[in-house]
């Protein structure tokens, strides 16, 4: 009859002791008589419930494995995505953590203001997978060198491997787990524990197992096996294996309790996982920051509380105690059920054993692929609603004319700082406001202006499109005028470099409309031309971003809109083409009379047959005062909360510019882009999301002015993250239309890898490029480490960016990706 005393000693010790283990009999040893012989039966369902040590065992583990699978879904919030609480309203009273046990928080929190229970719940899958894996790389190690020791006795073999053990024997356990957790950096997280631990602690295994396969060696049927003509290893494997698999077991279950224990006391003397993040004063480390959840860090410092707040101690205290309790229950066990009965090796075995194999790697899969902090980032990032930013979106489309210095401009600018007031930014405007602002000052059409080209009979030929084809320009003397002309085309020596007056004697511009290349052209000479008798000016730019109204008067001390005024356009390769075509030329032509005039007249006149009918009608320069959207979320970690990140989009639009009284919205060009930082923003707050790097969210206005809010952000700042360093970027725009492909900026490198990155992880293809879709996003690179964000195939005419041709899936999807990249960039301390 086994000894109560000496079994609850066995369950509650947390030491290795193998000399209770089932032995097979000794060679030397007398045959006891018939009558003495222990008759082993088999186990039934009874004997297994009276076995008490193997029932508490397995409701223990049964129930800690439950815990590894469904524990993070019962916990109240997640330690991975919710930062440190310094001071908190308790009772109407301002208190500091550690705080006592609570609705809030049932079992108190620690003195970083974290909830217990969630990282009690979070922290088993991390503890007891990692306890898992080393007790098997410690089982599998220490059962292949003691085979190979005990099947070699005296041999060479035998000698190394049991001096290793000597060595590693004489070492306490703990002192060099602890130098080799930090000879591999224990900020790597895990992965350097089960290395570190894997490779200790497998030593009186290998003795075991050395000493049974010596004995077993001795026995007559490993004899008869070698008669029958086995080679060793099939003798070990089929022979002597089965006879130690049920005391292997035992030893699996015996050894996770050990390297629990392990972890518990790493974990008391401050040895955990990732080591933690320092939060410094002075220059002084003063404390250390345990953020990966796991049993052993909540230990960390817990002397320090053992007495004032003990219920930061007791609960991971007793979650080690539960654990290594049931291991060891369910050990003595099962020691017990095969001393009392026969137990058949045979399934462990036989091809049944792949299914059940099968099973295990399933759930380990599972469970490995769901430690860490990636999963939760990236749960994080998958609750981002298409549908709620499309809202958003439809808010701000909904103010009409977003135009810099229009209602509607300020309107969309109050509503998106209200939301980030709502969403629990902080204002990073400066002076406690969400506003920076600037002044300037501005023109605009009391009319959409109009361009058409008539036949020389007036007749009218083609119409075309404000912003599409042409824009106004109000530099020197362009501004306001109307009139209908014939076309001269005016080339120039693209040699020359030198203009001065003398060179434009004899040119006549007399009632005539001018068109000139813009590359080809001397500077200011629409100045020229106006006083050769020019009634308007048109000038070819071939502009990547697309033609836009010049309606700053930008440059202190230049000339805009100077007396007397006449229109001056800039228009597009292809309406000149159509232009040309209607008098039967091309800009292909014109090119080639450019390229054969080299050397030669410095300036050529060409009339053709065509008038153009234009008419442009501005206001007076007025001032007015613009605003950038800014709100912040500063970083909790004082180690990294000095490192910026930036997300920007522009929320003005084109407005009323055409002629047939069609309102530009710019859906997805700026208020889907919006809309994705004001959603990501709603999701921050809502599930408590605090990052360690500062992130900034920027609303840019004037998106299209030659002094844009990108330049006032990018030049004068001077709001609270001035200080800090930008680290990564992210400028968004068209998210929601387009291709089923996000175009990102090929560099930075290293922002653009993360970006990469962490949209393959949500399965969201991504390709490199350079996709910048305005002028004001190269200032911007300019001065951030910065990557454009925008789908492919996604430029639209202007008139067709509107809301419903916005795809909330698309959205969803491009949102999900800069979600978890701002995420994961913002807590990622190694990133």
């Amino acid at each position: 009859m086994t000894n109560p005393t000496r079994s609850l000693k066995r369950i509650l010790n947390g030491r290795l002791d193998y000399s209770e283990l089932l032995k097979p009999p000794r060679p030397d040893e007398e045959e006891p008589e018939p009558q003495k012989q222990t008759v082993r039966r088999r186990v039934t369902p009874r004997k297994v419930l009276q076995n008490i040590p193997l029932m508490v065992g397995l409701a223990i583990v049964v129930a800690l494995f439950f815990l590894v699978l469904f524990g993070p879904l019962w916990a109240p919030e997640n330690p991975y995505l919710v930062g440190t609480t310094t001071l908190t309203m308790v009772d109407g009273e301002l208190q500091a953590p550690p705080f006592p046990p609570s609705e809030t928080n049932p079992l108190g929190s620690d003195q970083w203001g974290r909830d217990i229970l969630s990282l009690l719940l979070y922290g088993a899958r991390n503890t007891l997978v990692a306890a898992t894996f080393i007790t098997l790389a410690r089982v599998i190690l220490g059962t292949v060198l003691g085979i190979i020791a005990g099947w070699n006795e005296g041999k060479a073999s035998d000698h190394a491997i049991m001096g290793t053990v000597g060595v590693t024997s004489s070492i306490p356990l703990l002192l060099t787990g602890m130098l080799l957790i930090f000879a591999l950096d224990i900020r790597r997280g895990i992965i350097v524990f089960l290395i570190a631990l894997c490779v200790v602690g497998w030593g009186e295994i290998a003795q075991y197992i050395r000493g049974e396969f010596i004995t077993l060696r001795q026995r007559p049927f490993i004899e008869g096996a070698r008669a029958m003509g086995l080679t060793g290893a099939q003798t070990a494997i089929r022979h002597v294996l089965p006879n130690i698999l049920p005391a292997l077991v035992v030893i699996s279950l015996l050894e996770m309790g050990a390297t629990l224990l392990l972890l518990g006391e790493l974990g008391f003397v401050g040895v955990f996982m990732g080591g933690g993040t320092a939060q410094e004063n002075n220059f002084i480390t003063s404390a250390t920051i345990p953020d990966i959840p796991e049993w052993g860090a909540m230990m960390a410092d817990s002397r320090v509380w053992a007495r004032g707040r003990p219920w930061m101690v007791f609960y991971p205290g007793l979650a080690f105690f539960l654990a290594v309790l049931g291991f060891n229950a369910l050990g003595e066990g099962l020691r017990r059920l095969m001393e009392r009965g026969s137990f058949n090796t045979n399934f462990i075995l036989s091809k049944k054993m792949l299914l059940v194999v099968g099973v295990v790697v399933a759930a380990t899969w599972y469970i490995v692929g769901h430690v860490g902090p990636a999963p939760s980032y990236a749960q994080l990032a998958r609750n981002f609603d298409g549908d709620a930013a499309l809202a958003h979106a439809a808010a701000i489309v909904d103010f009409g004319d977003r135009r810099p210095g229009t209602t509607g401009n300020d309107e969309t600018a109050d509503y998106i700082a209200a939301r980030f007031e709502e969403y629990g930014m902080q204002p990073g405007g400066g002076g406690r406001s969400y506003f920076q602002t600037f002044n300037t000052r501005l023109v605009e059409a009391l009319s959409p202006p109009t361009m058409a080209l008539l036949d020389a009979d007036g007749q009218p030929l083609a119409q075309f499109t404000h912003l599409d084809d042409f824009a106004f320009r109000i530099d020197g003397h362009g501004g306001s005028g109307a009139t209908t002309a014939p076309v001269t085309v005016v080339t120039f020596d693209p040699e020359q470099r030198q203009w001065p007056v003398e060179v434009f004697a004899g040119m006549d511009l007399r009632d005539q409309v001018v068109l000139v290349r813009g590359d080809n052209a001397p500077e200011g000479f629409s100045t020229e031309a106006l006083i050769r008798g020019a009634r308007a000016v048109l000038i070819i730019e071939d502009d990547a971003y697309g033609l836009r109204d010049q309606v700053q008067l930008a440059e202190f001390g230049a000339d805009y809109g100077r007396r007397p005024t006449l229109p001056v356009l800039a228009i597009t390769p292809d309406a000149a083409d159509r232009l040309l075509a209607a008098s039967g030329s091309s800009l292909a032509a014109v090119d080639s009379n450019i390229e054969a005039q080299k050397g030669q007249d410095p300036w050529q006149l060409i009339p053709l047959t065509s008038q153009a009918q234009i008419q442009v009608e501005l206001s007076e320069p007025r001032s007015v005062e613009l605003r950038n959207v800014i709100g912040m979320y500063p970083g909790q970690d004082v180690a990294l909360n000095r490192d910026l990140l930036v997300v920007l989009a522009h929320y003005d639009s084109l407005g009323d510019a055409s002629a047939d009284g069609v309102v530009y919205q710019s859906a997805d060009d700026s208020a889907a882009a919006v809309a994705a930082m004001l959603e990501i923003g709603r999701l921050w707050h809502e599930q408590d999301y605090t990052p360690r790097r500062s992130v900034l969210f920027v609303a840019l206005t004037g998106s299209d002015l030659d002094y844009s809010g990108a330049d006032a952000f990018a030049t004068n700042y001077a709001g609270p993250a001035a200080t800090l360093v930008d680290v990564a970027g992210f400028s968004l725009a068209r998210l929601a239309s387009g291709g089923d492909r996000l175009e990102i900026s090929d560099g930075p490198q290293r922002v653009s890898d993360l970006f990469e990155r962490n949209a393959s992880t949500l399965d969201v293809p991504v390709e490199r490029n350079e996709p910048l879709s305005h002028r004001y996003q190269e200032i911007l690179r300019r001065n951030l480490p910065m990557i454009v964000v925008q789908r492919t195939d996604s430029a639209v005419p202007l008139a067709d960016d509107t809301l419903e041709r916005l795809d909330a899936e698309l959205l969803r999807e491009a949102g999900e990706a800069v979600n978890l990249t701002l995420i994961t960039a913002s807590r990622d301390a190694s990133w």
